[in-house]
């Protein structure tokens, strides 16, 4: 029996069409995976910025009919005084000579003149003398004022103490005796001084009192003219401070005159907040922009005032912080195109201000980022 075989040449064209077919599916296969990669593939880049702190004295601008570089506000301006009597606090002891009178009895035969400042001498050798010239009438008596020598209450005898007259010889003193009448006084005495702390705290509470009573007077003037603003700031001067008695004077009370002006700004907050993170933000680096700031009320004072021209300065002090900014030229996503996620990532932090950063793909299996700028997310925090 004779077999007949089909050549095998008939199988070949079967098994090119079957790769041909396979290799056509899978070239349809990655063509669809890298349009979906391409139109779908997405980068979201976080970058942390390091914050640098910021600081500058800045003038904000208020006027009453404000430009588009000025806030609204009004400007007041008012002078009071006030005069008032103080009590002076210091009570100081000061030693003194002490004074009295002696009574002089002469025993001698003639007259006996006493000069003034003639020396009486106690038993103890506390030394006094007379205020003035006296003369002591043969066997009579003379009463004359005297001091002590030594201030302080060595002076003070009681009444009835003993002197002799030592400038008279030996001879002639024994024909006279000398007893103190009542009390020697005045050795000390309390007396109130004027003391420079009692004249600044008369001006300070005189300044306190006239300040309170300005600012609601201006007040008050700014709501009859339907100025209804949020913020104020006010400046106060003592222009004129006179009293009737100086430090150091004796006295037990004393009287202050004060004048004292004011001044005031009455402005919206709001805009004045807005204009001063304005003026900051214009003072950073084109790469930095300003993440938050501070106003701090002890630190805002008035430059300028002008009435005439209803217009006013207030100098500031505004601090805060700034933050990379995503502008910077660092961060243009045309640096990142086709880039791996790795390479990226370092070189994002090698940036200078940047502090870390990190890539989210999508798909989640890409290592590399987009081939077009429009699908890379730069975010920074």
């Amino acid at each position: 029996m004779i077999q007949v075989h089909e050549p095998d040449q008939q199988r070949h064209p079967t098994r090119l069409y079957r790769f041909i077919a396979i290799g056509f599916v899978a070239l349809a296969a990655m063509i669809v995976v890298l349009t979906v990669y391409v139109v779908f593939s997405r980068a979201q880049v976080v970058v942390l910025s390091k914050q640098r702190d910021v600081e500058a004295d800045l003038i904000v601008d208020v006027s009453t009919r404000p430009s588009n570089k000025e806030i609204a506000g009004g400007v007041f301006q008012l002078s009071k005084s006030a005069t008032q009597t103080f009590e002076a606090s210091s009570i100081v002891t000061i030693e003194m000579n002490a004074e009295g009178k002696v009574k002089i009895d002469s025993t001698l035969y003639r007259d006996q003149t006493l000069v003034a400042s003639t020396r009486l001498l106690t038993e103890d050798g506390i030394l006094f003398r007379l205020k003035e010239t006296v003369v002591v009438p043969a066997f009579g008596s003379v009463e004359v004022n005297v001091f002590s020598i030594e201030a302080g209450s060595v002076g003070e005898l009681s009444a009835g103490t003993k002197f002799i007259i030592p400038g008279l010889n030996e001879e002639t003193r024994r024909f006279f005796t000398v007893r103190s009448v009542g009390v020697m006084s005045g050795g000390r005495k309390d007396m109130r001084l004027v003391t420079p702390s009692d004249i600044v705290k008369a001006e300070d509470l005189l300044k306190e009192r006239l300040q309170s009573e300005i600012a609601e007077t201006l007040r008050e003037k700014a709501r009859t003219e339907d100025l209804s603003m949020t913020g104020e700031l006010f400046a106060y001067e003592i222009t004129r401070s006179t009293g009737d008695m100086a430090a150091g004077e004796e006295a037990a009370e004393f009287t202050v005159s004060v004048t004292v002006n004011g001044q005031v700004v009455f402005y919206d907050q709001e805009a004045f907040k807005n204009r001063v993170q304005q003026l900051l933000a214009d003072r950073l680096p084109f790469d930095r922009l300003l993440a938050r700031f501070d106003l701090r009320d002890d630190e805002m004072s008035l430059e300028k005032i002008d009435l005439i021209g209803q217009r006013a300065n207030i100098r500031v002090k505004a601090r805060g912080s700034s933050v990379l900014s995503a502008e910077a030229s660092g961060l243009d996503p045309a640096k990142l195109v086709n880039v791996t996620t790795d390479a990226a990532t370092e070189y994002l932090e090698s940036l200078d201000g940047v502090s870390s950063a990190s890539i989210k793909m999508r798909p989640f299996w890409a290592r590399r980022l987009p081939g077009t700028t429009k699908h890379i997310l730069i975010e920074v925090r």
